[in-house]
């Protein structure tokens, strides 16, 4: 699912990105980047973007800056805690380090498009899912567990959508009372 961000979006994206990167330069420490290819700075506005790609399809407050750590949770939808990863690639693997490092109840993966400011919501997968249908994989810096795209257990977005909105609203089941 294509999410078009709004000017103010992608400026509070690159904001926060920039942000990030200059408070771990402040505190002496250099922010982890294992890709060539793109600036830390860089990596972390997107990393936002796919954030507040989620948020906006969920209508949920967008994320802000973390100075410590989000401690694996990006969102929450209702009382689900939502990790948000992204990948540059469009087909890309949604990837964690570690079982460890997956720390929410479900993950969603959110991809580049060809336009800056429009994100591809590409899917999620819960945590259990994950454990049971992963691989690893390394990429080159270390062995990572991975779930491909088009892994029969990772679902599209649509599906996740309608499980939290059929549990918003669906009628709780009331005792009839016999009136006579």
């Amino acid at each position: 699912m294509l999410i078009q961000l709004s000017r103010e979006d992608v400026h509070k994206c690159t904001m926060l990105g920039m942000d990030t990167v200059k408070v771990c330069e402040m505190q002496g420490f250099p922010p982890r980047l294992e890709n060539k290819g793109q600036s830390r700075e860089e990596a972390n506005i997107f990393g936002f973007k796919a954030e507040f790609a989620v948020a906006r399809l969920f209508d949920l407050e967008p994320t802000g800056l973390s100075i410590t750590s989000d401690y694996g949770v990006d969102l929450w939808i209702q009382d689900f805690p939502i990790d948000v990863k992204f990948t540059n690639k469009i087909d890309g693997p949604l990837i964690f380090d570690s079982m460890d490092k997956f720390k929410s109840q479900i993950a969603i993966l959110v991809s580049r498009t060809a336009d800056d400011t429009v994100m591809n919501i590409c899917g999620w997968i819960g945590k259990p899912m994950f454990e049971k249908h992963h691989r690893v994989h390394d990429f080159g810096w270390g062995e990572r567990l991975v779930i491909d795209q088009d892994h029969s257990a990772f679902l599209p977005i649509e599906r996740l959508w309608w499980h939290i909105q059929t549990r918003k609203f669906e009628p709780k089941k009331k005792e009839i009372k016999n009136e006579s």
